[in-house]
């Protein structure tokens, strides 16, 4: 899933790096091991990204600690996205 506007969940204008390799984009929503859910607000590049909720984080087949979040993972840990 993502947001219509990630910029609603951002509290400064972010500069971007994004690169092709990137598995996530702008208004991406993700979870991390915590089962905190967050927003994509910035792409630092190589998988790197920073969330409105938890920071700095990557995402590596290997030792990542994002994923995208469900639905359901959604619904259970920020339904109010659905706002």
């Amino acid at each position: 899933m993502k947001v219509q506007d990630h910029k609603k969940y951002a509290l400064f204008n972010y500069e971007q790096n994004p690169s092709d390799s990137d598995k996530f984009t702008l208004g991406s929503v993700v979870i991390n091991k915590e089962n905190e859910i967050g927003v994509i607000i910035q792409c630092h590049g190589k998988d790197e990204y920073r969330t409105d909720m938890f920071g700095n984080c990557c995402h590596d087949d290997n030792y990542g600690n994002i994923e995208q979040a469900s639905l359901v993972q959604i619904v259970a840990y920020r339904p109010q996205l659905f706002d």
